[in-house]
């Protein structure tokens, strides 16, 4: 009886494309509709927060003008990465993973701190945050170690983990557990969308595990304390549980239609803390209340459902596999954040994607989305992908 030898993955498509006008008409405009209408959200909640925002000194209309500004960069990025054939990525690979962990590097030693974290590189006035950027660009790396190997191997696996050691130690160092974790969840996305199996990816987790009172013993004291605080806030509520217990009144608070836009309690009196990220979905409930939440959980099916789309359509492993990563990187987070907000997920200071403040979070969200409209802008260019 014969053995059917194992499908391995093709590599990446060789970079042959050049930009056609004709190319626009297989854009996904599902995907450019649901991204333009968060990135309006998120710009209505940014001017309802900062209004909102006792502790914000400066001009409302300048703050806005300069998260209008991120946008246009952000939306320009999306469209000139649309523009380029994505095959190039792939034969970039390497050149990307370096460059990634000399920004990771560089803000260790030039990086500002705040809040007791050095996360950003201060350029020309603008807080730029390496981290957000080193996801959409591990995405693409670990998206071509897969494309090029047999993501059934224990090796395949096991040097996926070794690739995103270097980065997610680095960003751990700053520290940021949030986007630490945030690369975890990206490699067991991307790993199953790549056919791994499910008791490979079981017994990864179970290692993980494992090995948690090891890296217990490696984390803050106020880490330690956030992690835990989301199962009993009310155990500590002037200390750990506080952030926890008024972001779930912010929540309560906003019923079924909210208090409106600009009329929130919370944040003005001084309760909700960083209510322009980490607790941002706490502003936006009580603000817009259920019917907000509803709707704007709605857009983000929307916008996921097409990037899966695209993965399925795409010409190539590659292409499939970043479309995968990405769809898998915007469910971790919006679940952790959303989960944190509600006290069903340890507080991690992870952003809701165009919704939290950040010039950084969003621009490379419309990267990684410019790179998405690239794949399906070159669905059909390939023929039939291979199987694998």
């Amino acid at each position: 009886m014969s053995v059917r030898p194992l499908a391995i993955p093709q590599p990446s498509s060789p970079p042959h494309d050049r930009p056609s006008a004709r190319r626009l008409l297989d854009l996904d405009w599902i995907l450019l509709l649901a991204t333009l209408m968060l990135m309006g959200y998120g710009l209505a909640m940014g001017y309802s927060i900062t209004v909102e925002d006792r502790n914000f000194t400066g001009d409302v209309g300048q703050q806005m003008l300069r998260a209008l500004l991120y946008g246009v960069v952000g939306a320009s990025a999306m469209a000139v990465v649309a523009l380029v054939d994505y095959a190039w990525l792939g034969t970039l690979a390497p050149v990307i993973f370096i460059g990634t962990l000399v920004l990771l590097a560089i803000v260790l030693v030039v990086g500002s701190s705040t809040l007791g974290a050095t996360r950003w590189v201060t350029i020309a006035g603008f807080n730029f945050q390496p981290s957000e950027f080193a996801k959409v660009f591990m995405i693409i790396v670990l998206a071509k170690w897969f494309a090029d190997r047999d993501v059934r191997s224990p090796f395949t696996l096991l040097g996926g983990l070794a690739i995103l050691a270097v980065p997610v130690a680095l960003v751990f160092r700053q520290p940021d557990l949030g986007t630490s974790l945030v690369f975890f969840g990206m490699f067991f996305g991307m790993a199953f969308v790549a056919g791994a199996r499910l008791w490979q990816l079981t017994a990864l987790l179970a290692a993980g595990a494992a090995a948690l009172p090891l890296v217990w013993g490696f984390l803050k004291e106020y880490q330690k304390a956030r992690l835990t605080a989301f199962t009993d806030p009310y155990s500590d509520p002037q200390g750990a549980g506080w952030n926890i217990i008024q972001s779930l009144i912010a929540v309560g608070s906003g019923s079924l239609t909210g208090k409106g836009l600009t009329h929130g309690t919370q944040s003005p009196l001084g309760y909700l803390p960083i209510a322009e990220s980490d607790f941002v979905f706490s502003g936006l409930a009580e603000d817009l209340g259920f019917v907000g939440a509803v709707i704007l959980f709605a857009l983000y099916i929307v916008l996921l459902f097409a990037a899966l789309s695209i993965a399925r359509r795409s010409r190539d492993a590659f292409g499939t596999y970043i479309a995968g990563g990405v769809a898998a990187v915007f469910t971790f987070q919006i679940m952790v954040n959303v989960g944190m907000a509600v006290s069903l997920m340890p507080v991690t200071g992870i952003p809701l994607p165009f919704i939290s403040q950040g010039g950084s979070s969003l621009i490379s969200i419309c990267f990684a989305l410019g790179v998405l409209q690239a794949i399906s802008m070159r669905a059909s260019a390939g023929g039939q992908r291979s199987a694998g």
